[in-house]
C-alpha cells in the first residue's frame, strides 16, 4: 500500500497534539490545513497527512472540551471491557465520595460487587486487578487529593460570611454571565381535588407519575436555558413519529427520572459548549448528584453554594421554579377543561409528550424576564442588591388569582388551593439521597428499548392537506373573533407561510397537470 506521506513513517498525534492542534486554529480562523500540517511539523517534528489535520479538525469540539492532562501520550482509546459497571461504580463514587475516604481497594471491592450484581447467573467471581483500577481512575479523572482540617464536617453559623464570600465571586462576573441551575420534580397528572373519604375512591388516587425538571437562567433574566426533562422511559410510545429536535429541550431518563452524576455532567459540558466564546459563572447547589470535579471545561466556572443555604440564597428556589409549575399547571387544567368541552374520555390523563409542550411553553412563554431578575436580587447575592427591596409579588399574585379561577372552573368537590398546590409534599425532590449499589444499578442501567408502559396512543401523522385545512378553519375562527389581536394574525400567517413551501414536504415539485386526471 502507497502510503499517503511518500517516504515518511507512519506517525500518530497524541490526544495532547489534537488539543493543541484544535486550539490552535481556533485562534488563527484563517489558517490552512497546509499551513497546519507545516505547524505541526516545525513544533512536534511529526509528518501528518491533511487528511488526518481534517478529521482532527473534525473532532475539535471533543477534543477542547475534554482533559488531555490526565492521559498527555494516549494516541488511541480502548472501550473499557466492562461499560455498565464502571456506569455504576463511577455513579456510587461520586455520591460517596465526600462521606468516605476512597481507596482504590475500596473500588475494587464495590466494582466486584456490582459484577455479580449485574450478573447474578454467574458463578466465577470476576478478577479485577490493579491495571483495570487505574485505567478506570485515567479513565474517569479520578485523582489522590488530601483532606484538609474539619472544614467538611463544619456547621454554617454565620450566614452573612458565607453571603460576603459569594457576593465577592458573582460581582467578578456580568449580570448577563451569572447562571443559576436547579432541578424540581414535577407530578405531571397532579389533579387540584383531595377528596376525604373512608376508603380510596375509584377513579381518585393522586396520579403522582413524575418527571424531573432542569431549569436554569441568568441574573437578569434575559437567557433562559433549554429546559432538560429527565423521564423513567428511554422511548415512551408518545414520541413516535416526533421530531423530537423540534421541542426546545432535551430529554433524558432513568428508572426513577431522577437528577443522576451522570445526567449533571453531561448537562454542564452540554452547557459549556453553549456558551462558547463567553466566560460564565455557573451557581449550583450542594446535592449529592452534583460532582464537584469536572474537569476539561472551557467556559463555564462551576461555583457551588454553601450546604443548608440554598433554601435562601439560591434564586431558582425564591420563585423562579414556583412561577414556572404555576404556569405549567394553569396550562394543564385548560387542557382538561378542553377535554371536557370536546367529550373527550379521561382528559387529565396526559401523556410525557403533553407534559414536555406544556412545560416548554410555561418556560419558553410565560415565566417573565422580571420575575427572573426580581428573584435574583431577592437573593441578594450580588453587593449592589443588599439594599434591594423584597420580591415583590404583586405580578405572581395575579398568576396566582387565574390559576385558582382555572381551578374553580373544574368544579372539584374538595379542591385545592393554587398555594397549597404548588407546594405539594413531595414533589420537589428532585436530586437523589445517597443511595445504595443496589439503587444506583436500577437508576442508572435504564434498557434504551424500555417504553412507557401505558395505553398511550401514538402522534397520529397529519398530512399537508390536513394541516392547510386546520389552518384555514383556524383562520377564519379568528376573523370573526371581535378581540382578536394582531399579533394573532402575524402567528396565523407566519404558518400559512410554513406550509406553502411545499418543498419541505414533498421530494419533487407539485405540477397544474398533479390536480386533472388522465384519459385513457
Amino acid at each position: 500500500m502507497v502510503s499517503h506521506l511518500k517516504g515518511v513513517s507512519k506517525s500518530t498525534m497524541t490526544d495532547q497534539i489534537r488539543r493543541e492542534l484544535c486550539e490552535y486554529k481556533r485562534d488563527y480562523m484563517a489558517c490552512t490545513q497546509r499551513e497546519l500540517q507545516s505547524w505541526i511539523e516545525e513544533k512536534f517534528h511529526l509528518k501528518i497527512s491533511q487528511g488526518t489535520i481534517s478529521n482532527t479538525l473534525k473532532r475539535s469540539a471533543e477534543y477542547l472540551s475534554t482533559n488531555t492532562e490526565k492521559g498527555k501520550a494516549t494516541k488511541r482509546h480502548k472501550p473499557a471491557k466492562f461499560p455498565d459497571m464502571e456506569k455504576v461504580v463511577f455513579e456510587w463514587f461520586l455520591q460517596h465520595q465526600n462521606q468516605v475516604n476512597m481507596t482504590g481497594e475500596l473500588i475494587l471491592e464495590k466494582a466486584k460487587v456490582t459484577m455479580k450484581l449485574l450478573n447474578p447467573q454467574q458463578d466465577s467471581e470476576h478478577q479485577l486487578s490493579q491495571g483495570w483500577l487505574e485505567k478506570f481512575k485515567l479513565r474517569h479523572g479520578i485523582k489522590s487529593f488530601r483532606r484538609f482540617g474539619e472544614s467538611g464536617s463544619v456547621d454554617i453559623h454565620d450566614m452573612e460570611n458565607k453571603l460576603e464570600a459569594i457576593r465577592e465571586k458573582v460581582d467578578k462576573f456580568p449580570l448577563k454571565d451569572v447562571f443559576n441551575m436547579d432541578e424540581t420534580g414535577l407530578f405531571y397528572r397532579l389533579q387540584a381535588d383531595h377528596s376525604l373519604a373512608t376508603k380510596q375512591l375509584e377513579g381518585r388516587k393522586q396520579d403522582k407519575e413524575r418527571l424531573t425538571v432542569v431549569i436554569c437562567c441568568n441574573s437578569d433574566g434575559s437567557e433562559k436555558v433549554p429546559l432538560w426533562i429527565i423521564g423513567k422511559y428511554a422511548k415512551p410510545r408518545c414520541f413516535k413519529n416526533v421530531n423530537m429536535s423540534s421541542l426546545n429541550c432535551e430529554y433524558r431518563f432513568n428508572k426513577r427520572a431522577w437528577m443522576t452524576s451522570v445526567i449533571f455532567e453531561e448537562y454542564i459540558r452540554w452547557f459549556d459548549k453553549k456558551m462558547h466564546g463567553r466566560r460564565v459563572l455557573f451557581v449550583v447547589d450542594n446535592c449529592p448528584a452534583h460532582p464537584k470535579n469536572i474537569e476539561g471545561l472551557q467556559n463555564v466556572e462551576l461555583f457551588f453554594l454553601p450546604p443548608n443555604m440554598t433554601s435562601k440564597i439560591q434564586p431558582c428556589d425564591a420563585g423562579i421554579i414556583r412561577a414556572f409549575k404555576m404556569h405549567y399547571r394553569r396550562r394543564f387544567y385548560r387542557e382538561i377543561l378542553e377535554g371536557y368541552e370536546l367529550e373527550q374520555p379521561y382528559p387529565s390523563k396526559i401523556n410525557v409528550l403533553d407534559a414536555i409542550n406544556f412545560a416548554v411553553a410555561a418556560w419558553t412563554i410565560n415565566v417573565q424576564q422580571e420575575t427572573i431578575a426580581n428573584c435574583f436580587r431577592h437573593c441578594k447575592i450580588r453587593s449592589e442588591d443588599i439594599e434591594s427591596r423584597n420580591l415583590d409579588g404583586s405580578t405572581c399574585e395575579v398568576d396566582v388569582h387565574e390559576l385558582d379561577a382555572v381551578i374553580n372552573n373544574l368544579g372539584y368537590r374538595n379542591r385545592i388551593d393554587a398555594n397549597s398546590l404548588l407546594d405539594y409534599p413531595g414533589e420537589n425532590v428532585a436530586c437523589s439521597e445517597v443511595q445504595s449499589l443496589e439503587e444506583i444499578v436500577a437508576t442508572i442501567l435504564t434498557s434504551d428499548d424500555e417504553v412507557e408502559d401505558d395505553t398511550t396512543i401514538p402522534l397520529e401523522p397529519v398530512t399537508r392537506k390536513e394541516a392547510i385545512i386546520a389552518s384555514r378553519v383556524l383562520h377564519n375562527f379568528w376573523m370573526r373573533f371581535e378581540k382578536t389581536t394582531p399579533e394573532v394574525f402575524d402567528a396565523m400567517r407566519k404558518i400559512r407561510d410554513e406550509l406553502q413551501q411545499e418543498c419541505k414536504f414533498k421530494n419533487r415539485q407539485t405540477t397544474l397537470e398533479s390536480y386533472f386526471s388522465k384519459f385513457s
